[in-house]
């Protein structure tokens, strides 16, 4: 178990994309913009008109993904997750007419009519993403 902890907060972020936006590639743009290294995804509501997410599909100690692209009518009921040395790693909730779907947020999930997110930045720590003996990414300090 690895535990970090500040009780610096930063800026509150409220983020609005419109049709035809790409959610991921904007929230990193922004992020890069606004100069945020670590950050707390708190809410992200929305629709789609499609989704890329994967997720995974066996127990063994080598991680085998699924990776899925969904265009139709999608909404997106909730995503969360962190901002760890300025890249988001994100997961989210979606419903589309056929069934829902759960999972890591992929480049090329393009809005609907709307998207909203709130980003809670966290200032006081250093932190940035390393890869274990299996190829699965966990947080540290720099």
């Amino acid at each position: 178990m690895r535990t970090y902890t500040t009780s610096q907060l930063g800026r509150i972020v409220l983020i609005h994309l419109g049709k035809g936006e790409r959610v991921l590639e904007s929230v990193e743009a922004e992020v890069s913009r606004l100069g945020i290294k670590n950050g707390i995804l708190l809410s992200a509501i929305g629709s789609l008109r499609k989704a890329c997410l994967h997720f995974i599909t066996n127990t063994d100690d080598t991680a085998v993904n699924r990776f899925i692209t969904i265009e139709r009518p999608i909404e997106l009921s909730s995503a969360q997750g962190l901002i760890v040395d300025g890249v988001p790693h994100f997961h989210l909730t979606i419903s589309e007419p056929d069934g829902m779907y759960a999972g890591h947020m992929e480049p090329c999930c393009e809005v609907q009519y709307l998207a909203e997110l709130a980003i809670l930045e966290l200032k006081g720590i250093s932190l940035t993403r390393r890869q274990d003996e299996y190829g699965i990414s966990y947080i540290d300090t720099v």
